[in-house]
């Protein structure tokens, strides 16, 4: 339904009580969680098949009206998969979404469906499922990314690069050993993401609002249905932790974005042409309408800003569970921006920067005569003379007094 029209842009709640809603109280309320909530639907789909099939066991749904409901459910799947409907702004959210095309579809037997089962213990179960997938996802990108590092590592393994502290050439390295030490930070993530399965191995269906449903349900059946070990038994642990999956699962993510960012600022340091270590992936740049030679890094330079975004994220996530009382609020709605946001900002830039990285040239000629400076040289020379039986702090000051002629550095006391 559009605003202009004489019916108010939502459709009735599945709380509606026949009493006057004020429309503007819902246009704020429901804010754009319809639109979050479009990434939910095979997950709602998914749990209700399982809660339909447990009232069934239960025979708090007669045959009849389980197949009809499984029959209708099935086909919303099938029509959503095409393209048919997704969740509207008028929509409260993907539930009601669900439901009311439901009724349409199957008529009396679809209102049968909520039986034993309220929307909070819906959307956490949602959530866990949508995580579960998220988390394969995410694996699968960094799994692209060390691929990419891994065949990057043998076409240049051996090629010289300086290594650098402060930005300021410091010891003999290779490009291998550079490539090597990012692809271990993404094994480390994906380290990260494989602990992640803990936070998804009970199932919140049958907890109702928080505090369980006085029906005789078959939660370990359902629970099993849909992937779980079991049911939840704290029956008011799974609206107590709402959110701690999540900033779980976004801290990972965190974790993923800073080692993007790290790779970025590095491809994007080395492609500069007072470094000139590599050569940018023309089909990856992009120009600019005024100078007609610009190659421009947009690309890492967005994936950089991107990571940043993503630890934003993190942070608001973190806020808005921050000093919350026991039990539901609708607080909880506003998880679902910064983690759907940030795990599909992630995914793409691993993509990308995979795609980046299998394109990418280093120039030889550079590293060379970068590498040839003699300061590089200086430690070496420092532990030879050392290993020879020299005292080590005399031979320190033998060699830095070489160094002397240099620029003097403004270094913290005690730094590296």
């Amino acid at each position: 339904m559009t605003a202009s029209s004489n019916q108010p842009f939502f459709h009735p709640p599945i709380w509606d009580r026949g009493e006057a809603i004020d429309e503007a109280m819902m246009r704020f309320t429901i804010g754009e969680d319809w639109r979050m909530d479009r990434q939910l639907v095979p997950f709602d789909i998914e749990g209700s098949l399982a809660h339909a099939a447990g009232l069934a066991r239960c025979s708090l749904l007669n045959q009849e009206d389980y197949e009809s409901i499984q029959t209708g459910l099935n086909q919303l799947l099938v029509d959503w998969q095409a393209g048919k409907w997704t969740v509207e702004p008028g929509d409260e959210d993907v539930h009601s979404a669900v439901e009311r095309r439901l009724i349409d579809l199957i008529g009396k037997a679809g209102s049968r469906l909520h039986t034993g089962r309220s929307r909070n213990d819906q959307v956490a179960t949602d959530l866990l499922l949508w995580l579960r997938a998220a988390t394969q996802e995410l694996t699968q990108g960094i799994r692209q990314v060390l691929v990419a590092g891994q065949q990057l590592h043998r076409r240049f393994e051996a090629w010289p690069l300086p290594g650098y502290t402060h930005l300021r050439r410091a010891m003999p390295s290779t490009v291998g050993d550079w490539i090597s030490a990012h692809c271990r930070a993404f094994e480390d993530s994906l380290l990260d993401l494989n602990g992640q399965s803990h936070r998804w191995r009970l199932c919140p269906l049958g907890s109702g609002a928080g505090y369980g449903v006085p029906l005789e349900l078959d939660r370990q059946g359902v629970a099993e249905d849909l992937g779980f070990q079991g049911p939840e038994p704290v029956v008011s642990y799974p609206q107590h932790s709402r959110g701690r999956a999540e900033l779980s699962f976004l801290t990972v993510v965190e974790g993923v974005a800073l080692n993007l960012g790290k790779l970025a600022a590095d491809l994007w340091l080395f492609s500069t042409e007072e470094f000139g270590f590599l050569e940018l992936p023309v089909s990856m740049t992009t120009g600019s309408s005024l100078m007609p030679h610009k190659r421009n890094p947009d690309l890492i330079e967005l994936i950089r800003a991107n990571s940043r975004q993503i630890c934003a994220d993190r942070e608001a996530l973190k806020s808005i569970l921050s000093d919350l009382p026991s039990g539901y609020h609708r607080d909880f709605q506003l998880i679902k921006p910064p983690l759907f946001r940030s795990h599909s900002t992630a995914v793409n830039m691993l993509e990308l920067i995979a795609r980046f990285l299998d394109k990418v040239e280093f120039r030889k000629k550079a590293l060379d005569l970068a590498s040839k400076d003699v300061k590089l040289a200086a430690t070496e020379k420092l532990l030879q003379q050392a290993a020879a039986g020299q005292a080590f702090r005399e031979a320190y000051r033998r060699e830095s007094r070489e160094f002397e002629s240099e620029p003097p550095h403004n270094q913290e006391e005690g730094s590296d």
